[in-house]
């Protein structure tokens, strides 16, 4: 085996196969998934996919005839462990990898769900129009596509509905999985920090922008040196606190609501408008499309509060009337050592879902 077990990662398989139980079954059997688990060689994922068509069922009266096919390509590193030949052993003995049995659980245990309604609606749309159908359902789980996209696309699943040849377009479904997590975008500090204050209207002076653009967008973007590193680091503090300084000042305008509102669209749902469902241990939660636009339509402004201070500052978007966040910025630095031994380990500039992003449960 290579690599260390993503559960993210995982999760994605493990859903794809869940929707497909759902739509084979009406229901998630743990058997059922592990099973699939078992059958799925990771060694294709190293430069291909798994495809099979993994049910073929007699579904609603008349019968319609249904066919559920499973296309998934995960990244081999962070998966092979938890599929196939590796995950046998495990399968064997009714137990798993880290908390995936809990959020296979969890999967099983949460039926009133936005995604279970999705797949419903699409499920009725053949079994109660009165004729025996030829269905043909393809769940494509890749989790490599999203980020060769750009991170335009934020699928990692898609789902796609074929009823007697003819592809049901306005029946593709995508979904953006998280497992336990209110990341919605991980982006380059400088890239990511100049993009959010285009959107927001907010021009640099002369000086930042000679400083900002010139020297840590171009000659710094690759530092080599100790003090080159240490440059890089103080500049992006120095773009971090302009960037949560001149937000804080712009709020409450509606030029800056429609921003806020369409950087938290783009980040979360993409080009190809996936909704986000977050797996958990003991929860689902989820993010619509849907919610969003309600509560854009109903937000009149947002109060944007700092909080912490130092590597913990964070700023928060709030939402008026009512106070819930429904996102927020945060910088990440990780640097070690000093002087001739100063390293950087990790800068990262990050949104992040608040609670009042998620939809209420149904």
């Amino acid at each position: 085996m290579a690599g260390k077990l993503n559960e993210g990662d995982v999760m994605e398989g493990i859903f794809a196969i869940c929707l497909a139980d759902l739509f084979a079954h009406n229901n998630i059997d743990k058997g059922r998934v592990n099973r699939i688990r078992r059958r799925i060689d990771p060694e294709l994922f190293r430069d291909g996919r798994f495809s099979e068509e993994v049910w073929r069922v007699k579904d609603g009266s008349p019968k319609d005839n249904v066919g559920v096919t499973l296309n998934m390509r995960l990244k081999y590193n962070s998966t092979n462990m938890a599929f196939g030949s590796n995950y046998e052993p495990l399968y064997k003995s009714s137990s798993d990898i880290g908390n995936l049995d809990k959020k296979i659980g969890t999967l099983i245990s949460y039926t009133n769900t936005y995604y279970r309604s999705m797949l419903q609606r699409v499920k009725d749309s053949y079994l109660k129009n009165n004729q025996s159908d030829e269905v043909l359902i393809v769940v494509d789980a890749d989790g490599i596509a999203g980020e060769s996209s750009g991170g335009n696309i934020k699928g990692d699943l898609q789902v796609r509905v074929t009823i007697n040849g003819e592809q049901q377009m306005n029946q593709t479904m995508n979904f953006s999985l998280k497992s336990g997590s209110k990341t919605l975008a991980n982006l380059s500090p400088y890239n990511g920090m100049m993009d959010v204050l285009s959107r927001f209207g907010v021009s640099l002076n002369s000086a930042n922008d000679t400083m900002f653009r010139k020297v840590l967008g171009e000659e710094l973007a690759q530092a080599r040196t100790p003090a080159e590193k240490r440059m890089k680091v103080d500049l992006i503090n120095q773009l971090y606190d302009l960037t949560l300084s001149e937000l804080k000042s712009g709020a409450g305008t509606p030029q800056f609501t429609n921003a806020a509102f369409q950087l938290f669209k783009d980040v979360t749902f993409g080009d190809d408008l996936a909704n986000v469902v977050d797996i958990d241990k003991n929860k689902i939660k989820e993010i619509t499309v849907e919610h969003i636009n309600q509560l854009q339509e109903s937000t009149t402004g947002f109060t944007v509060v700092p909080t912490g201070k130092g590597a913990a500052k964070t700023l928060k978007f709030k939402m008026v009337p009512g106070g819930k966040e429904l996102f927020q910025l945060r910088f990440k630095k990780r640097v070690i050592g000093a002087g001739e031994d100063f390293q950087i380990k990790e800068l990262k500039f990050y949104v992040e879902a608040g609670t009042g992003a998620y939809a209420p449960k149904l």
